[in-house]
């Protein structure tokens, strides 16, 4: 894969993660769907031209192999819009609760990927780890 390419693809799982957990905030905290979609769309928009998203890039495509981080990256996407769709479209709070759930544990599924392959989490990519309790879902996964 072309180095660019795969370069562009971390950058955007890395502002796809950071638009969930920017959305999740809002709708945990105010339980306004519409105002946690457009925090979604803010900071997806905007996250992945940030500093951090480049570093974060640059390390996972330091230790990952640009085809891996386009199945990750196709994999998260399809979990963060369909749960963009959950919060801009006609669902009850218990319905956008469960959404919420389903998401993180995508998030996690496909940080957990990343610790498989590197066998730890590259130091900008930890927050994220640590945001959605990785390491605690991936536990509790194992032991039900």
């Amino acid at each position: 894969m072309d180095p660019i390419k795969a370069f562009e693809l971390a950058k955007l799982l890395f502002a796809g993660i950071s638009a969930v957990s920017a959305a999740i905030n809002i709708w945990v905290h105010t339980r306004n769907s519409s105002a946690a979609a457009a925090a979604f769309d803010n900071t997806l928009a905007t996250a992945g031209e940030s500093s951090d998203a480049h570093a974060a890039a640059q390390e996972l495509i330091a230790v990952i192999p640009g085809e891996v981080i386009a199945d990750l990256e196709t994999r998260a996407d399809l979990c963060w819009t369909g749960y963009r769709q959950v919060l801009g479209g006609p669902y009850l709070p218990p319905e956008i609760d469960t959404a919420t759930v389903s998401v993180q544990a995508c998030v996690c599924r496909e940080l957990n990927r990343i610790f498989v392959l590197n066998a730890s989490i590259p130091e900008r990519w930890k927050a994220q780890w640590n945001h959605y309790e990785c390491r605690k879902r991936l536990s509790e996964q194992f032991t039900k």
